[in-house]
């Protein structure tokens, strides 16, 4: 079964993932699960614009394998063109590509990305289609179970038609209206799969035939995967149910134990936290250097080295974000992140960091 790290704007970066497979590596039930990394959101059309601009969230390490790129739009032919060139640059690097059809934002959806594409089916299932005659990599999408709840039986429709040219759909179990705030739906999750791979399920528990149409899908391998809901290690097994994978995104920040049973200690915390920050700083550090000497690509590297010499003010600050969900729940936590807040200096944040966890 496939566990997944969400792909998350601005946290699912390359320092991230490899916390996070490290953690899995050492903890994890690996005869039951496999850990599947997603990278942020990238831009397509800034890609075919401006590639250096935003590849770097591409970013990723030989050691993070499986790992899907994961791609938003606004113009189709650019799509496309991206689609194509990851492949053509990068398909070592990656074991899928994704389309994101499920970001609910307004400002987000009125560009006609995210959510904006179920407005218009079979527009998008004609731009699936065109994915998968581009590319040769694994193809997936992320979404939602529909607009609203009086749009699920269309967008259920929809997906089962949709699992015939891809190898993998990710479904929130939240309308786009409902955003984050209701309890997700897994029931509409549970019959999804059992119409995409044509098998009954007893966590299915189906309304009246004239309620839910039934579907037939001809991708019996379409893989299904839950998003949403899931706050701790044993909800995996509560609520995984019928599915192929399920995917973990709010509850990993801070905590990318999650994954597995393993309680770590507070020095364990403090470790985490350090090597993570010396990451961040590799990373960064790598991409400049490949930045300045790739002027139109970025090659992706087989490993990246530790090098945490040249510190940049703003990969500390980016680092606060992770920094204060680690500490999110320990005592004193409110203290010690007024106090760090505006450290801009390497050895003092990591002095700190130290006494915190004395």
């Amino acid at each position: 079964m496939l566990l997944g790290l969400a792909p998350m704007d601005w946290f699912t970066d390359c320092a991230f993932r490899q916390i996070t497979k490290e953690i899995f590596e050492q903890y994890g039930e690996k005869e039951k699960y496999e850990l599947v990394l997603w990278t942020e959101f990238m831009n397509a059309d800034g890609y075919i614009i401006n590639p250096l601009g935003v590849v770097k969230h591409l970013l990723t390490d030989k050691d993070q394998t499986p790992v899907i790129a994961q791609i938003f739009w606004a113009n189709e032919d650019m799509l496309v063109q991206c689609f194509a060139d990851i492949e053509k640059k990068y398909e070592k690097a990656f074991s899928g590509i994704e389309l994101n059809m499920g970001c609910p934002a307004r400002n987000v959806m009125n560009t006609g990305w995210g959510s904006a594409l179920l407005k218009d089916r079979n527009n998008t299932l004609a731009i699936i289609k065109k994915l998968r005659n581009t590319i040769s990599l694994p193809l997936s999408f992320k979404t939602r179970t529909g607009i609203d709840e009086q749009d699920t039986t269309e967008q259920m429709k929809f997906l089962v038609e949709a699992s015939n040219y891809v190898d993998m759909i990710t479904i929130h179990g939240r309308t786009v209206k409902q955003w984050y705030a209701w309890n997700a739906d897994w029931d509409f999750i549970y019959k999804l799969r059992d119409k995409v791979r044509g098998e009954s399920s007893k966590f299915q528990s189906p309304p009246p035939d004239s309620q839910v149409p039934r579907f037939s899908s001809q991708n019996k391998e379409c893989k299904i995967i839950w998003n949403g809901w899931i706050k701790t290690y044993e909800d995996i097994d509560r609520f995984k149910g019928n599915l192929d994978g399920v995917m973990i995104g709010q509850a990993a920040i801070g905590n990318p134990r999650i994954f597995t049973p393993h309680i770590p200690t507070r020095e364990e915390i403090k470790t985490t936290i350090l090597k993570h920050l010396d990451y961040m700083i590799s990373y960064e550090n790598f991409f400049q250097e490949q930045k300045a000497k790739y002027k139109d690509m970025l090659a992706m590297p087989d490993t990246i080295k530790m090098n945490i010499k040249n510190i940049q003010a703003i990969t500390l600050a980016e680092f606060r974000k992770h920094l204060f969900q680690y500490v999110k729940w320990i005592p004193w936590s409110k203290e010690f992140k007024q106090k760090v807040s505006t450290i801009v200096d390497y050895e003092q944040l990591v002095e700190e960091i130290q006494k915190f966890f004395e």
